[in-house]
């Protein structure tokens, strides 16, 4: 058992029926699925931007075309997603 604040993650990546959440300092690999996640995650700072991840919103310095930057990081954002991403990015 690790615990992990919200203010560490950077962003959490689905592998399946694992995750792989990405905080400053490691990546930790979890048994869960996304929608056991999402319930988890503070709505006000996280949203899913492709169908593989999810991002905390106050780490991404950029957004170039369908990529997000998070630090030195390239996450995908579908077109799926990416409406309603930028209208939550601009509401902040």
């Amino acid at each position: 058992m690790q615990r992990i604040e919200f203010d560490d993650i950077l962003f959490i990546e689905g592998m399946k029926e694992y995750l792989g959440i990405q905080t400053r300092t490691e990546r930790v690999v979890v048994l869960q699925n996304f929608a056991g996640i999402q319930k988890s995650l503070p709505e006000e700072n996280f949203f899913r931007v492709h169908k593989s991840f999810i991002v905390a919103v106050n780490k991404v310095s950029r957004v170039e075309r369908n990529q997000i930057f998070v630090g030195s990081y390239v996450i995908p954002l579908s077109d799926t997603y990416k409406a309603g991403f930028m209208m939550f990015v601009a509401g902040k």
